[in-house]
């Protein structure tokens, strides 16, 4: 089946540009994921950037120690922008920077006291990341060999009770380093692509203050590998999938290191499995349409959850 080169290409193109919307929203402490799909735009040379607004409408109420609303979940804005050139025949270069991991929880004083947790909480990461793809033809389709490194910052704010009306701030951050690798196989004239990447785990010490004085803490961002796929199955339209693995249940607790007590923040997470499935229509060269559906077993350990 020949499809029509041009609406492949816009097709290709808007798959590309929308990462399966709903994977980037997984469990644990996850806020945009990863995303290195520009690598494979058709283009020469092409830049993308977005910002996504996420309403989370998530309160806590008599959570059997106090009536009322003790905890909530604000929303949150994810980010990613990246650039992407071909620098030989069969080579290209995505240079990204976005939010992987991402979290904010915010409890009343009494109740974050009374629980041993921080009244509020705020986890934010950067990925500066160069990802490049060596290409060779085999057959019909196209085989790539994919390689990146990335430069990671993860900040720590929080909140800690110091009574039931009071509290003190903590913060804490680092840098760290990342890589990933993984393999492509692509048929361009059916719209088809299979990529498989594997991300690797990135462990940061993490330092600043508490009480006054000097805090740290060592934590390791989790593995992952992904799987997604593509296909032409009609003219102008294109069926698109993921699953995503996450190695979540390797984070159960950051514990912070203070000039008192050791400050602990439990997570008890599983590892988890996120599913994808959609479709794409090209109403035209200029406008299409993507629709997909996800299934996310979450990372909580129900039994464990504490808010």
């Amino acid at each position: 089946m020949r499809l029509n080169q041009r609406l492949t290409s816009v097709l290709a193109g808007l798959a590309v540009s929308l990462p399966l919307a709903g994977v980037a929203y997984a469990g644990g402490l996850e806020a945009n994921g990863y995303d290195w799909d520009l690598l494979f735009d058709p283009a020469t040379y092409t830049a993308k950037g977005s910002a996504t607004y996420v309403y989370i409408n998530k309160d806590v109420t008599n959570a059997g120690v106090m009536a009322g609303t003790v905890s909530t979940t604000p929303s949150r804005v994810h980010y990613n922008a990246g650039i992407k050139a071909d620098i030989l025949d069969m080579a290209s270069c995505l240079v990204s920077v976005q939010n992987p991991f991402g979290s904010d929880t915010s409890r009343t004083n009494a109740y974050a006291a009374s629980t041993s947790q921080a009244m509020t909480e705020s986890i934010r990461s950067t990925d500066i990341g160069l990802t490049c793809a060596v290409s060779a033809q085999v057959g019909l389709g196209v085989v790539s060999l994919i390689g990146g490194v990335s430069a990671q910052n993860l900040d720590y704010q929080a909140d800690i009770p110091t009574s039931l009306t009071t509290n003190t701030p903590l913060s804490i951050n680092g840098w760290s380093t990342g890589w990933r690798a993984g393999l492509a196989y692509e048929i361009p004239e059916y719209a088809l692509r299979i990529s498989a990447i594997y991300n690797a785990p990135v462990t940061y010490t993490l330092t600043g203050t508490a009480y006054g004085g000097a805090a740290s803490a060592d934590v390791t961002a989790p593995q992952s590998f992904e799987v997604r796929g593509q296909t032409g199955i009609a003219p102008g339209w294109l069926a698109l999938g993921s699953v995503k693995w996450m190695n979540w249940a390797a984070l159960q607790k950051l514990t912070v290191n203070t000039i008192g007590a050791p400050l602990v923040s439990t997570f008890d997470y599983r590892d988890g499995w996120t599913v994808t499935a959609g479709v794409g229509h090209a109403l035209s060269e200029q406008l299409s349409l993507v629709g997909t559906a996800s299934w996310d077993r979450g990372t909580s350990t129900p039994a464990l959850a504490v808010y």
